[in-house]
């Protein structure tokens, strides 16, 4: 069994398509450089449910006295740079969690993850479904995608099969901000709360989740238009998100915009920009986006002053990575 390797993978925001994406509209998703860092362990193994989800998924792969499969029960993950301080910032670390610990047992196999992200793909997803399954979310799966790939990609889940994956590029002249909103928020809660009101009041809902998906295919497509079209084009997409956040929100009753977004979207407009939330909405990491012409440090000021916590995040265009531990 392998003893100097380690795995790690990085976090993500997930920027348009949130809870439309459920219903197969793309996804725009960013990798971001917060890591989850998976190494061999020397105690017993943990209770996490994702790597013990991991654990079960490559043992019914490969088989229980698989490389791969021992190699799973051995592992650790450190995804403390998920957090600040106690407070969780919502970045996808369950997602990066299994993938790098999926990662670490892979290249334990077959001395290389990167090389294997077809299966790795299939093996995060499966296990990543299985432990959020039994808290009634199993998820797009969007989080999963951007640990392992990295940079800006666009997401479609599929009926059946694998998802459909798109490589992007964030366009130079626009500028994001992420920040936390003070609140942590549990994306399992809402998403049931979403799909609770989606089957008492369909007909508003869906309207809702609708209007989530065109803003999220026009922001999408604004990636592949002339550098000089892509900033109008993904401020104006991440506009309509935003608004059609605030209808999911006022027609299901759910609580997924915090008042400093709204806030903070205001302050934004002076300078050509917007704001909006992040995932699922009700807390965690929002950001701002402004045209690169627009004052940067004038646009932080304004966020602190509306109660946000500017975030130092840059987008991770390696995805997962594994490789031995420096001796």
């Amino acid at each position: 069994m392998t003893s100097d390797l380690v795995a790690s993978a990085p976090g993500k925001l997930i920027l348009t398509g949130e809870y439309a994406v459920l219903d197969g509209a793309p996804a725009l998703v960013l990798a971001v450089d917060r890591r989850a860092i998976a190494s061999r362990r020397s105690t017993p193994r943990g209770s996490s449910p994702f790597l013990i989800a991991v654990a079960d998924e490559l043992a019914e792969r490969y088989g229980t006295d698989s490389v791969a499969a021992r190699a799973a029960l051995e592992v650790v993950v450190d995804s403390s740079a998920f957090y600040d301080g106690s407070q969780k910032l919502g970045l996808g670390s369950s997602a990066a969690v299994t993938v790098a610990a999926a990662a670490y047992a892979i290249a334990a196999q077959h001395g290389d993850a990167r090389g294997h992200r077809d299966a790795l793909l299939a093996i995060a997803l499966a296990a990543h479904a299985r432990a959020q399954g039994e808290r009634g979310a199993r998820g797009s799966g969007a989080d999963i995608a951007a640990a392992i790939y990295g940079g800006a990609i666009i997401y479609e889940m599929a009926t059946t099969g694998a998802p459909a994956i798109k490589r992007a590029s964030w366009p130079r002249s626009v500028t994001l901000i992420p920040f936390f909103t003070g609140v942590s928020a549990d994306t399992a809660t809402l998403v049931s709360r979403v799909q609770a009101a989606r089957q008492a009041n369909p007909v508003a809902v869906e309207a809702a989740l609708t209007a989530i998906a065109e803003a999220s295919r026009a922001t999408c497509a604004a990636l592949h238009t002339h550098a000089d079209l892509a900033a109008i084009g993904v401020l104006a997409g991440l506009r309509l998100a935003s608004v059609a956040t605030d209808r999911l929100a006022r027609v299901t009753g759910v609580d997924l915009v915090p008042s400093c977004v709204a806030t903070a979207r205001t302050s934004m407009q002076a300078l050509g920009g917007t704001a909006k939330t992040t995932g699922a909405g009700g807390g965690d990491v929002a950001i701002a986006a402004i045209p690169t012409t627009s004052d940067v440090t004038e646009a932080t000021r304004l966020l602190i002053e509306q109660g946000c916590q500017p975030l130092q995040l840059s987008v991770d265009d390696s995805g997962v990575d594994t490789r031995p531990v420096a001796q």
